[in-house]
């Protein structure tokens, strides 16, 4: 496999080259000043930023949308992620601390969406909390990586153009380091500190940023270079419940005494007989009301394990940048750029849930469970449910993992009369390493009266857990018992590691001739590989723990956590003991990875990728006023051979497989410039986005034993390939207004779908040491997922974008103005319900495209004068699916049929604001706030029920700091 991989490229290096610099570019950024008349206004600051915006956006081709250096820095924003949300079309995607990690344009998610950092395809993995499960990996990019103030413009480009890499359905975002010959200055130096407080978690957290630029050689070559660090505290808290279930999905509920047919049925070893659900769980008296209330449960909606979830995050984040650039000659170019960022987070979830409702008759589940009563709706979900005989995990999770990115790249270009060249070349390597994800449980089992309530309305229930949470001595860790086919848990210490590798290479070389004036041909060659590797390795016996040592007390072993639900709506919290990660490791050394009871596996041989392209294209740009209007644009087309080749391996056996396809992508745009005012853009284009490496890896299976859960890759599956057709009409008046509406539409051709079916273990052709020591046995039925090609739909929408001043409206009001916008977006995708079944008919649905919202709107106020600043923004994002259909399969009630058909998110808005004041030309002082109304993320199953399975909250961040430049 080839690596380019370089290990002396360390972040030393970097650091060395920055030495003491500081700041952030949106500081810096100034453009030299212009020679200004008696009666001109002058602007600067977020106004300039607009107005340069805009000019750019003018002299585009195609629809774009540029944010500048002094925007991003000035914005309550964490990451650059949170910035692109007022470009319109543009939604985004919140991760642990509520901190924006991905986004969707146009409805079309992160996997749809190429990032190119300094005009190199780029991707970023992290990892995820058990508090809201998900992560990015191989092709997608998560901003949450990066900090803003190293990067001094952000593009995001709508449609496209043959010159331009295919990869993208949604949009194209160009990220761009400083570049010191752009300061108008020969010296800039900034620098800005900053102190954010989480009102949830109850901590300050720093943010320094700086930057240094340099022109020498009577401005013909510079250096600049940035750094910017943050060191954060962060908290979530969230109900959750992860399913819903059919009451008979896990084997039904324990009956009441003399039902006529008797489940579970005896079972000597756990004390099960016609009296007793198990040993000292006698069963409900046999009255007209308990058969009743026991009937309705089992053909009722139940959550799988509803729980509380609380997660601490402590992550740090450096990068920086350096860039050489010179322009030693007339038409010569040429710019050297290195990037480094270090992600580090370590995380500890903590949840509390009622875990019988997730299990069968074989781990002393929910048949052992009875219903003393329930309420249910009238779209037959349980509202209201009180229980005897419910096992509680006590859980504590700690996932530590490094993101670290690293990337030079070279570029050139030289005029030599009407021929241009310029060429690339480019190197990255991003590794997301998760060394520790570890599990401990503590149980309380058999506990009598645990209730949920929703009867109270709003999407967080009421819980009664039954007994003193708070109480060490009403907890286990002891080993698990077994006997006569059933595991009773007492403990669970689960133990991972797994590391992730993408390299990228990029070179290329283009060159344009300009035939006569307003008509150019522009050629090019590329050639792109990446390189793909993973592994993962557990604990062997992963769910088998044994006891702490003799005479030790639990509650020397578990700490409290206290005041849970403080941010919620409601009566809705409370405290417990949790099992205290640090004290248990200083017991029994569980941490110890490389010998002993609690040691992990061998890394095993990775699982590997390599995807090489070759592409070419050719194109004509024309530019022309001979007509009443102008008119620009271009015509071309891209051809690219993609090669495939890797190596998998499931239980130890290896699969090598190669593979290769060929796309042609042509495209088109025209620009009319009606007026000096009035632009009307037309585009149409094929275009192609492959799935994640991680997906079409040879071989490979992910077995989730909490839930039952198998998924593995697809190496056969094809691109998503999709025809666009784009339309915008722009008016621009004043030095920053715009009225613009656009419209779009995209055929999709096929779409990558995770298709579930359910079957015993000993069906999936795996191994049963897969799950030796689990409790599992090879009759029970597990939920296989796999993803396939499957049929698209159309996808079509419309964007409305509105930016002004309000001079207007006279004097009184010409440092005041407004941004807004408004996106709609309707698409009707085939999805395949079962994946045992022909893609045709009954055995499809039409849904919404995974992660569209119908509805997204932004808007901001902001006043600005020469001295004091002050903005307010606002988003709205509609609801959107996560998944069509779900993963759970029915095996009881109606077998084979999906038991909730989609799985989505309830709509959200944001509100931040910005206040800063310019103490004198060098320093200033900032106070930003973000989510204000301390917003909820909430997910629901099912399209008709919509049973509210999570809702978190992350609080409010306040951020005060001070800046300063020279």
């Amino acid at each position: 496999m080839t690596k380019f991989r370089n290990d002396a490229w360390t972040p030393s290096a970097i650091a060395l080259a920055i030495g003491l610099c500081a700041t952030s570019p949106a500081l810096a950024q100034d453009a030299a000043p212009a020679a200004q008349t008696e009666d001109e206004i002058v602007i600067k600051g977020f106004r300039k930023s607009l107005s340069d915006s805009l000019d750019q956006k003018r002299e585009e081709t195609g629809v774009v949308d540029t944010i500048l250096a002094e925007d991003v820095g000035k914005f309550p924003d964490s990451n650059l992620a949170e910035s692109m949300q007022r470009i319109p079309g543009v939604a985004l995607a919140r991760g642990d601390g509520g901190e924006g990690k991905t986004i969707a344009v146009r409805g079309l998610g992160a996997q749809f969406t190429r990032v190119r950092l300094n005009g190199m395809q780029g991707s970023s993995g992290t990892n995820s909390s058990d508090i809201r499960a998900g992560f990015n990996t191989s092709r997608s990019f998560d901003f949450s990586v990066f900090a803003s103030e190293l990067f001094s413009q952000l593009t995001v480009r709508k449609t496209y153009s043959a010159d331009i890499d295919e990869g993208s359905l949604g949009a194209t975002v160009d990220l761009q380091t400083p570049r010191p010959l752009a300061y108008g200055q020969d010296f800039t130096f900034a620098a800005s500190a900053q102190g954010t407080y989480d009102d949830l978690g109850g901590k300050v957290s720093p943010r320094v940023t700086g930057l240094i630029s340099k022109k020498f050689l009577d401005g013909t070559f510079g250096v600049a270079a940035s750094i910017a660090y943050t060191k954060r505290h962060t908290r979530e808290e969230a109900w959750s419940a992860v399913e819903m279930y059919r009451g008979t999905q896990q084997g039904g509920f324990c009956s009441p005494v003399g039902y006529p047919t008797q489940n579970p049925g005896n079972n000597a070893t756990i004390g099960t007989d016609a009296l007793n659900c198990a040993t000292g769980l006698p069963r409900l008296p046999g009255t007209a009301a308990n058969n009743a209330t026991y009937e309705a449960a089992r053909s009722a909606f139940i959550y799988r394990s509803p729980r509380w979830l609380r997660s601490e995050q402590d992550y740090s984040r450096l990068g920086a940048t350096v860039t050489l650039e010179a322009e030693p000659a007339e038409g010569t170019k040429f710019a050297l750029d290195a990037l480094y960022s270090r992600y580090d987070v370590t995380r500890t979830d903590y949840s509390f849930a009622a875990n019988s409702f997730a299990r069968g008759t074989n781990n002393h589940g929910q048949p052992i469970t009875s219903v003393v009563e329930i309420a249910v709706n009238p779209l037959g979900s349980i509202d209201y449910g009180r229980f005897n005989g419910v096992d509680i995990s006590n859980d504590t999770a700690r996932r530590e993992y490094t993101t670290t990115f690293r990337q030079v790249n070279a570029t050139f270009s030289q005029e030599l009369g009407k021929l241009t060249i310029d060429g690339y070349v480019g190197l990255s390597y991003s590794t997301m390493h998760n060394p520790v994800s570890t599990q401990i449980s503590f149980f309380a089992n058999d506990v009598t009266n645990f209730s949920y309530d929703f009867r109270g309305g709003g999407s967080v229930p009421v819980i009664n857990w039954g007994f003193d949470t708070t109480n060490a001595n009403n907890f286990l860790f002891a080993p698990n018992v077994a006997g006569g086919g059933v595991t009773i848990f007492r403990n669970l210490l689960n133990k991972g590691d797994n590391k992730e590798d993408t390299e990228n290479l990029t070179t290329e070389f283009n060159a344009t001739y300009a035939l006569f004036d307003g008509l150019k041909v522009r050629a090019g060659v590329q050639y792109r590989e990446a390189n793909y590797e993973k592994y993962s390795r557990s604990r062997a016996g992963n769910v088998t723990t044994g006891a702490l040592p003799a005479g030790t007390a639990l509650s020397s072993v578990m700490m409290l956590i206290d005041d849970f639900g403080s941010s919620m709506p409601g009566n809705v919290g409370g405290s417990w003991l949790a099992p205290d990660y640090e004290a248990i490791d200083r017991l029994i050394n569980f941490t110890n990875d490389v010998d002993g009871t609690y040691a992990l596996a061998a890394i095993p041989v990775s699982d590997q990728l390599r995807e090489a392209v070759t592409g070419a294209y050719g194109m004509v740009e024309f530019d022309t006023d001979a007509l009443p209007v102008r008119l620009r644009g271009n015509i071309g087309v891209r051809y690219v051979h993609t090669r495939q080749s890797g190596r998998g391996s499931v239980a130890g056996v290896s699969s090598v497989l190669t593979r290769e396809y060929d796309d042609w992508l042509p495209s088109a745009t025209l620009t009319a410039d009606i007026t000096d005012k009035l632009i009307l853009r037309l585009a149409a284009a094929k275009v192609m986005a492959r799935p994640e490496l991680n997906h079409i890896l040879p071989a490979g299976v992910n077995i989730a034993l909490n839930t039952r859960t198998i998924s593995g890759p697809n190496f056969y599956l094809e691109p998503i390939r999709a025809k666009t057709v784009d339309a915008s009409l722009e008016y621009y008046f004043g030095q920053r207004g715009l009225i613009s509406i656009g419209g779009f539409y995209k055929d999709i051709d096929s779409y990558i779908q995770a298709l579930s079916t359910s079957m015993p273990f000993n069906q999936t052709g795996l191994p049963l040491s897969l799950i030796a020591g689990s409790g599992w046995t090879g009759t029970d039925e597990f939920t296989v997922s796999t993803r396939q090609n499957t049929p698209g739909g159309p996808l079509k929408g419309i964007e409305v974008n509105l930016q002004t001043g309000f001079d207007f409206l006279g004097d009184a009001f010409r440092n005041f103005g407004m941004l807004a916008n408004y996106t709609f977006v309707d698409s009707q995708i085939t999805y395949c319900l079962r994946s045992s079944q022909a893609c045709t008919g009954a055995n499809t649905t039409v849904r919404d495209l995974v992660n569209l919202s119908k509805h997204t709107v932004g808007g901001t106020l902001y006043y600005e004068d020469d001295k004091f600043s002050v903005r307010g923004s606002a988003t709205y994002r509609d609801k959107y699916l996560l998944s069509v259909p779900t993963s759970r399969i029915d095996t009881a009630t109606v077998p084979g049929t999906v038991l909730n058909d989609v799985q989505g998110a309830k709509s959200t808005v944001f509100v931040d604001a910005v206040i800063s004041y310019q103490v004198t030309p060098q320093i200033s002082v900032r106070l930003e706030g973000q989510n204000l109304t301390n917003e909820a993320i909430e997910y629901y199953y099912d399209s008709v029920r919509q049973d509210p399975y999570y809702t978190g909250f992350t609080g409010r961040k306040f951020t005060a700091g001070v800046a300063f430049k020279f």
